[in-house]
């Protein structure tokens, strides 16, 4: 598995596109590959907050790949200190939305998840400059045929989560 190490360029153009300003983080817990639990650094007092990591949407848990991406996360993160960079002004579902930077390892989770085959970046909601990046390597993912994209009729989650509610429906 290839992770790209990015550089201070690609921090750069992360906090630079921030709408509010990056804080540092321990990460308490990892929900998925692509939500998190965290608490602001000197901030013992502060409730934990949930944040949704921005432009990248993982396979769900039932899903396969699901608990792989939950695995990487995890072992990249958890127990760490990151930088969170909001990336929009309004919360998601109560959570924070943001990029999730470990600077110790100058390592973009995104990324990391992208590049190992364990995430797709949304379009839908992937706007900033960085998004591209992150396509490019999801193509190279793709192409090497890396985690998910071993499988020619992976489902991205989105149409995944359709497909669940619609058979609740039933």
């Amino acid at each position: 598995m290839r992770w790209y190490f990015l550089p201070a360029l690609l921090l750069g153009a992360l906090l630079g596109a921030a709408t509010a300003h990056a804080f540092p983080a321990e990460v308490l817990s990892i929900h998925d590959g692509d939500s998190i639990t965290a608490r602001r650094v000197g901030a013992k007092q502060e409730k934990p907050q949930k944040v949704r990591i921005y432009g990248i949407d993982c396979p769900e848990l039932g899903q396969p790949y699901g608990e792989e991406a939950r695995a990487l996360a995890k072992q990249v993160l958890d127990g760490k200190t990151v930088e969170i960079v909001p990336a929009q002004k309004g919360k998601s579902y109560r959570r924070e939305v943001g990029g999730i930077v470990l600077v110790s390892d100058m390592l973009v989770i995104q990324d990391a998840l992208v590049s190992a085959g364990l995430a797709w970046v949304d379009d839908r909601f992937c706007k900033l400059p960085v998004c591209d990046l992150w396509r490019l390597h999801q193509r190279e993912a793709r192409s090497a045929g890396r985690g998910l994209w071993a499988d020619e009729a992976a489902v991205p989650p989105w149409t995944w989560r359709k497909m669940q509610r619609a058979k609740q429906k039933k």
